[in-house]
């Protein structure tokens, strides 16, 4: 009596070894997150932005007063939007405040507060394929 026995093909067990080698994911943020932070490795703290979200992201990488937004696909390339920027930017606009006058704070994932000025807003993040913009998620109070 002959037992067939099935084996996964070999190009199956080396797929996931190609996909973990071309970085992305957690991996990918850490190491770019340096770059654009402009700051030390040890100084950056990287997170998922949701605890349950795809291993692509987006992730938060948050260092030297500084806030990127990433997404990093495994085998692509990881790309970030200066989240702190992009907000300061839009709610000294919203407020009529100098920027540096703001306050930005995380209300959640993808939701950000700005306070300056006796006023206040909350921006949602919004981003499509091709970049993130800021948007406004109530009146300025």
């Amino acid at each position: 009596m002959h037992l067939r026995t099935s084996r996964a093909p070999a190009w199956f067990l080396v797929i996931p070894l190609a996909l973990t080698a071309c970085g992305g994911g957690i991996e990918g943020v850490r190491a770019r997150a340096p770059a654009d932070l402009q700051c030390d490795s040890k100084s950056i703290q990287v997170s998922p932005a949701s605890p349950a979200g795809p291993p692509a992201g987006p992730y938060y990488a948050e260092g030297c007063d500084k806030l990127w937004r990433y997404v990093s696909p495994p085998g692509g390339e990881t790309t970030g939007t200066d989240v702190k920027a992009l907000i300061t930017k839009q709610a000294a606009f919203d407020l009529s405040c100098s920027a540096d006058q703001l306050k930005l704070s995380a209300l959640n994932a993808d939701t950000f507060g700005a306070e300056g000025c006796g006023k206040k807003a909350s921006y949602i993040l919004v981003c499509p394929v091709g970049g993130c913009k800021a948007v406004q998620n109530t009146q300025a109070q």
